[in-house]
């Protein structure tokens, strides 16, 4: 017996091939020579391509972004044939309310980057692959370090479902980085729920730190379908699959957003690695109606654990910046003079804490954190004093 989504195949104007999962289908490759610029909305379509082209008076960043992505040649041999292992119970919705701040943006402890409230039936993004290593926090309850960017549509704001696509950048409990392609259509499971409400794996469309890939993600064919188009703008490989829709997907399309995150429910089950910044560009959500939108009209959303904020976010037109939170070295502090201990601390960007005996003569004792200790940066040092001559 056949469950709803893989009966109803997606009914799109373009060709669909199953994949090796049921209810995801590959959508066509670019031939050679094809001209997206010269082409016919139609043409376009047929071969999945589903952007709207901007015309000649858009906005001039739509059309950047547009030159952009096919300033590329995209060629049919190097259009990947996905093979998608699905990885149960792994997600990346966001399981707990985030708590909104004085100034506006949010926090929780899974998503960090710009979440634009609207109707959107796309968003897009570009963005270098980030370097990962160990954190100075503790390893996640889950095993290692654990982050992921991607770029989606719905899971906040009232909406619990998500369509989103990226990578995964683990760091294993030995300290070994980790890095795949996934995607993903979170609705909360039911029976006959398609294997993708999971994080479903590709590890056949190869990707490493410091590569340049592109992500599109969109409702399609009168939001009866979802799409995904997956490109290495390094290596030229890409690829683009259609979805039948999880049976309680909403398609609402309230939000778009281009995020790093702690998945599985963020801290404390998976922990943030440290990484390089991620910086996405060429950042824009589209609704009906030419209505578009791109981060400098979102919220600034921040992951927080352990005691601080783990992350900093800047946004701007067309842009999202995702940075760890900067770590220091603990200085050699002990039988340091008062003034100098001070002096040493604060160059650290670190805060200073005295106990024991204040005075101009003072001199440092003992210091924790341990000289050479890496901590973030804004922690406390503390100090004890003396005013007893040194030994």
């Amino acid at each position: 017996m056949s469950t709803t989504y893989e009966s109803a195949r997606p009914r799109v104007p373009y060709e669909l091939t199953p994949t090796n999962i049921p209810g995801a289908y590959l959508s066509p490759a670019i031939p050679d020579g094809f001209d997206p610029d010269a082409a016919s909305p139609a043409a376009l379509i047929k071969h999945g391509l589903l952007w709207r082209r901007p015309a000649a008076d858009a906005h001039p960043a739509h059309r950047a972004i547009w030159e952009h992505a096919f300033s590329r040649q995209w060629r049919p041999e190097d259009r990947v044939i996905p093979r998608l292992e699905p990885q149960p119970g792994r997600t990346h919705n966001l399981r707990h309310e985030a708590r909104q701040a004085a100034d506006g943006s949010y926090t929780s402890g899974q998503w960090a980057g710009s979440v634009v409230a609207g109707t959107w039936t796309s968003a897009m993004g570009m963005w270098t692959i980030p370097s990962v290593s160990a954190s100075i926090d503790p390893q996640g309850t889950e095993g290692g370090w654990n982050s992921s960017s991607w770029v989606g549509l719905d899971g906040t704001y009232g909406s619990d479902d998500v369509l989103q696509a990226g990578i995964e950048q683990r760091v294993t409990a030995s300290g070994v980085a980790e890095y795949v392609a996934w995607y993903e259509w979170w609705a909360p499971p039911i029976p006959g729920s398609p294997p993708y409400v999971y994080q479903v794996n590709i590890p056949n469309f190869p990707v490493s730190p410091g590569q340049t890939v592109f992500c599109a993600v969109g409702y399609v064919s009168n939001h009866t379908a979802g799409n995904i188009y997956f490109a290495n703008f390094t290596t030229g490989q890409y690829f683009g699959i259609t979805l039948a829709p999880p049976s309680n997907a909403t398609f609402s399309g309230n939000t778009a957003e281009w995020i790093m995150e702690a998945p599985d429910g963020g801290i404390p089950t998976a922990s943030l690695p440290t990484f390089t910044p991620v910086v996405f560009t060429d950042a824009v959500c589209c609704g009906p109606n030419d209505t578009a939108g791109n981060p400098a009209d979102g919220d600034i959303w921040n992951i927080v654990g352990y005691g601080k904020t783990i992350t900093s976010v800047t946004d701007g037109p067309y842009t999202a910046t995702i940075d760890y939170a900067l770590t220091t070295v603990v200085p050699h502090v002990v039988e340091m003079d008062v003034n100098h201990a001070t002096q040493a601390v604060q160059a650290a960007n670190l805060e200073p804490r005295f106990t024991g005996a204040f005075t101009p003569r003072s001199w440092v004792t003992s210091q924790s954190p341990a000289p050479d200790t890496t901590v973030y940066q804004g922690s406390t040092v503390e100090m004890h004093l003396s005013d007893l001559p040194r030994p």
